[in-house]
């Protein structure tokens, strides 16, 4: 029985996660910033403010494995207030967790930061682990400061990994849950010229890597969460509609797409901005995908529903 701790667990990333290591025999611990009881044998919640060492580093003490999961929805308009809060949603939370980790007596053996695929947002490409070639909007130089705290924490004891997560396509959040009934309506057709890049994940083979990097299988301390097979947007949608049945796609010219992102409150660049990422690493080390194509992640998706 391995002793996991999910910080910033609450979410429906957390709770893959968290029914995973359930499933394996596993006590799971959630950092959470609201009071909550469990009434699952094995998980329990443990309150902390997020930004500050406290009674909750206690829950570190011979932990397994520390995944971070902390940071708030991108899915915003990246006004000056939001920029600001997605930053400290991340930053404070790693902090904190390093100068806990510092401050223990028996220190986690690895600790894992969730980064994003964003640190590529805009450039041109297929990258992987080895590329350095970063972006230089907002959510690249974001990517960018959070993986620089988490690496300069004093945690010489604590093993790390940088776990960039791409877009996980998942049936009760999220990117899937949103365009699947589009598709249905006939409204899924390409955005833009369709030609930009979208990395993505199976929930599935999302939960996989964790638990892989988990089992101290990795030999590296950098990942990409991603499928080794990025797809254009309008690939993305064509494979879509196909596996939910529908012939038509009525497409979003850039513009309709920048002024649906302003309404929908969200900022352009998630529509139209290119991230082509995949991954090297997790198949060099023998990680074996369960839905590396993006028509067998939705089929999956669809026909389990």
């Amino acid at each position: 029985m391995a002793k996991i701790i999910l910080a910033g667990g609450s979410g429906n990333l957390g709770q893959l996660l968290a029914d995973l290591f359930l499933r394996n025999g596993d006590k799971v611990s959630i950092l959470t910033r609201s009071a909550r009881q469990s009434s699952v044998l094995g998980l329990d919640y443990i309150q902390w403010n997020g930004t500050t060492a406290g009674n909750w580093a206690m829950a570190l003490e011979g932990a397994d494995v520390l995944i971070n999961l902390s940071g708030e929805s991108i899915n915003t308009r990246f006004t000056p207030e939001n920029r600001k809060r997605l930053e400290e949603s991340r930053f404070l939370p790693t902090a904190a967790l390093g100068e806990a980790i510092e401050h223990s007596e028996d220190p986690p053996k690895l600790w894992i930061n969730i980064s994003g695929i964003s640190i590529f947002g805009g450039v041109q490409g297929i990258q992987d682990e080895d590329s350095q070639h970063y972006g230089h909007d907002f959510l690249a130089e974001l990517a960018k400061e959070w993986e620089r705290i988490f690496l300069a924490s004093n945690t010489p004891n604590t093993g790390k990994v940088i776990l960039r997560l791409s877009p996980v396509l998942s049936r009760s959040s999220g990117m899937f849950q949103e365009l699947y009934p589009l598709a249905k309506w006939g409204l899924g057709g390409k955005v833009g010229t369709g030609q930009q890049y979208i990395s993505w994940i199976h929930e599935q083979d999302f939960t996989r890597i964790v638990a892989w990097i988990s089992s101290g299988s990795a030999k590296n301390t950098l990942y990409h969460a991603c499928s080794p097979f990025p797809v254009t947007n309008a690939e993305f949608m064509k494979s879509l509609r196909k596996s939910a049945g529908t012939a038509i796609g009525l497409p979003l010219p850039s513009p309709l797409a920048k002024i649906g992102a302003f309404i929908k409150g969200v900022d352009a660049s998630l529509l139209l901005q290119t991230t082509p990422v995949t991954t090297k690493a997790l198949l060099e080390e023998g990680f074996e995908f369960r839905y590396p194509e993006i028509h067998q992640a939705f089929e999956q998706l669809i026909n389990s529903k």
